[in-house]
């Protein structure tokens, strides 16, 4: 194993349909700093689709201050926080319960920004110590996922490094922050010790970074199907990889299937996490980047915009497999596998 990369081993047991100590079973964390974390990030974007960055170079005050000032804004009484998404497009906003507009809902309400945009300035009707905590960690927030996507395309011995990052720091990109706030439940509902707090599903962006406070609830999926409790680090960045750049790499990086269990009891504090998406400009054409397929290699997704894609994703339900219909290729139905995704990730690394 790379000197760069070391696993978190899995010790819980007490919930059904959760990973053992299988070879899998464990979160790969990556020191950004080292040599080898190019390497690392690869094999850990083509294994989990997520890793645990340290050494990323964010102050852990900044993250504070912004946990801070954000749960002291979800303490406001909830007329006060309904005003402030005045003047905003939705999804932008503040919400509560509803996640996207086909049914499906959790228990959390949120904050939904945009980096591109400049949704936090000086006419939002949110309080300026959040507004001031948003913007400086927005800032460095993209700085570290700039460098995290540089990684990722070194990882794939592609000559150009920042063709990933170039797609997402650019005018009109579609970057969003979102900050969550999960209440713990007074009773158990679900996965044996906890509530919904968001469920299942796959981001549609390139990538996504999210830092939480110490509270444990997010859980990713393997490719056995079963679900990785992750424990929290609030000094350190979790990195999922998208359905998006699923595509950018013809399957090379599969896309983590994830969801949110917040605790239940009346002793438990609440769940606080701030996830910042990467996403391409509306007209970016998402087909596999120049230098990542091999010469006889076939391409396993129709091509398509981002705006044409999110499109389709934001019609389905939260759990859908929302690359499907954007197969090119469908084995016998004695042949596909349960998620839609191992099946993209098994063409991809098929001996050709």
């Amino acid at each position: 194993m790379d000197a760069s990369i070391t696993g978190s081993r899995n010790v819980e047991t007490k919930q059904p349909a959760v990973a053992n100590a299988t070879t899998l079973a464990f979160v790969p964390v990556i020191d950004l700093s080292s040599p080898g974390s190019a390497g690392a990030i690869a094999d850990a974007c083509s294994s989990h689709g997520f890793f645990k960055a340290v050494n990323h170079g964010m102050a852990v005050g900044l993250a504070e201050t912004l946990e801070a000032e954000a749960m002291a804004f979800f303490a406001l009484p909830q007329c006060d926080k309904i005003k402030s998404a005045v003047g905003l497009t939705k999804p932008l906003g503040y919400g509560c319960r509803n996640i996207g507009t086909n049914g499906d809902v959790g228990s959390l309400e949120y904050l939904i920004l945009s980096t591109g945009s400049h949704t936090v300035n000086s006419t939002s009707t949110m309080p300026i110590p959040l507004r001031q905590a948003l913007d400086g960690y927005m800032r460095i927030v993209q700085e570290v996922a700039g460098r995290v996507m540089e990684l990722m395309a070194e990882g794939l011995g592609m000559q150009d490094t920042g063709v990933f990052k170039g797609m997402v720091h650019r005018d009109g990109s579609d970057e969003l922050l979102r900050v969550n706030h999960y209440p713990p439940s007074p009773r158990l509902e679900v996965a044996g010790s906890g509530t919904m707090g968001f469920g299942e599903h796959t981001d549609p962006q390139i990538m996504s970074l999210l830092r939480s406070n110490s509270v444990p609830g997010l859980q990713i999926a393997l490719k056995d199907g079963s679900w990785l409790p992750v424990a929290p680090d609030a000094e350190s960045f979790f990195i999922n990889v998208g359905d998006a750049m699923q595509v950018l790499t013809n399957g090379r990086y599969r896309s983590v299937r994830h969801r949110v269990v917040a605790e239940a009891g009346e002793e438990v504090r609440s769940r606080l996490s701030m996830i910042y998406f990467g996403g391409p400009a509306p007209v970016e054409r998402i087909v596999p980047v120049a230098g990542v397929m091999g010469a006889m290699e076939v391409k396993l997704y129709k091509s398509f915009t981002w705006e044409e894609y999110k499109t389709a994703a934001y019609k389905t339900k939260l759990a859908a497999c929302r690359l499907e219909p954007f197969l090119l290729q469908q084995l016998g139905a004695e042949e596909s596998p349960k998620d839609a995704s191992e099946l993209l990730l098994n063409a991809a690394t098929a001996p050709q």
